[in-house]
């Protein structure tokens, strides 16, 4: 009997162990978003809003006060946008420079960056960086290079974490003059590359060629007990590949690597790089000015923002959902689907509750749909 007991006991403690992983594997992940009081919001709200196709991330905007504070210890992962990686170390201080290098090599934390945010955590002379990912930002004096749909490839690495590009040779990011990366000799931290980029992009006068090619894209470090990652590109603000953000999450927290689903999962979009030259860059200029033009004018200008992938085209375009034109609301609240604007749901259920023709108001309807599958279908759901 005692044995009997003594195995029942067992089974017990190791079910109750059982149960204590499966809640820990499934509780809610707390990403901070760091703010430099609106220097860049569309960054902000482009990372904010990938977060959310995860239903087991909770992100949230914070300072640098909330980063001095113990406040942040409750937090996973801190992310630093795109925008001016000046302007944010600035507003953290040196203080709060030190705290960041703490929080990761003393506290475990998790930090990504992400263009402006990957030179932060580089350790690039006469820049103020963190030194948090064994890389080091070359050509700073050509910061100013260019942007556009950039192509890439995977390391074996790379492919474990983002299986879904595993078997295409080449897959596609926005990337808006993010650093040139490359290693810093006698790095403190063991790093490793996840992805490198293939796009030679030099299409600002006066920069050189053959920088970004053939550099790293995706980076990841070990920090003491902690972590860090550096996207080079925009993955959040990339249709399609927006998933690849909460992905990493999961990854540098050890955490499953769950299923997206397809309104999300979509790399299929981009077949080639698209650089924006001067020829493409007077052909946005067109479209920008037609967003005030005639009916058709405005129809052309949507759909044309939407498929050269303009980088401003979806701060741009929302407002014509309240366009005088039955046809152009229609075609924004499409356009929106396919830039996965989830960030706009509440301005398409707003529209959608004041149409009055009903194929728009159907229309406007699938729309919203659509893009709350993008954030409620997901997880493993």
């Amino acid at each position: 009997m005692k044995k009997i007991a003594f195995l029942l006991l067992g089974i017990i403690i190791l079910s109750a162990c059982e149960r204590n992983d499966k809640s820990e594997n499934e509780s809610i992940i707390k990403v901070g978003i760091f703010d430099t009081n609106g220097d860049s919001p569309g960054c902000i709200v482009d990372a904010y809003e990938a977060l959310r196709i995860d239903n087991k991330i909770n992100p949230e905007v914070i300072s640098a006060a909330t980063i001095m504070s113990d406040d942040i210890l409750s937090f996973d992962v801190i992310l630093f946008p795109g925008g001016s990686g000046k302007a944010e170390t600035s507003r953290l201080g040196h203080l709060g420079q030190k705290r960041i290098q703490e929080l990761v090599s003393d506290y475990g934390k998790s930090v990504i960056g992400i263009c402006a945010g990957a030179y932060i955590l580089s350790q690039t002379e006469g820049y103020p960086s963190l030194g948090l990912s064994g890389m080091q930002a070359t050509d700073i004096e050509h910061d100013h290079r260019g942007h556009g749909i950039v192509k890439f490839n995977l390391s074996e690495i790379g492919k474990e974490i983002y299986p879904e590009l595993a078997d295409s040779e080449l897959s596609f990011m926005q990337y808006y003059e993010g650093p040139v990366l490359i290693p810093v000799e006698n790095q403190n931290y063991n790093y490793q590359s996840l992805a490198t980029m293939l796009s030679d992009v030099h299409t600002v006068e006066g920069t050189p060629s053959n920088m970004t090619n053939n550099k790293p894209f995706i980076i990841t470090s070990e920090v003491g007990k902690g972590n860090t990652v550096s996207f080079v590109g925009h993955p959040e603000t990339t249709p399609g590949m927006r998933w690849m953000l909460p992905r990493m999450v999961r990854y540098l927290l050890k955490r499953e690597l769950v299923k997206y689903p397809d309104e999300v999962v979509r790399p299929e979009i981009y077949k080639d790089e698209l650089l924006f030259t001067e020829d493409l860059l007077d052909l946005q200029n067109k479209y920008y000015k037609n967003l005030w033009g005639t009916e058709v004018q405005k129809i052309e200008a949507i759909n044309g923002l939407v498929d050269i992938s303009a980088w401003s085209a979806k701060k741009w375009i929302v407002g014509l959902l309240r366009d005088s034109s039955a046809e152009v609301r229609k075609t924004t609240a499409s356009a929106l689907v396919r830039l996965e604007r989830t960030d706009f749901i509440h301005d398409l259920e707003i529209a959608h509750a004041l149409e009055k023709d009903n194929e728009t108001k159907l229309i406007l309807q699938e729309s919203v749909k659509s893009l709350k599958n993008m954030i409620e279908l997901n997880s493993g759901k």
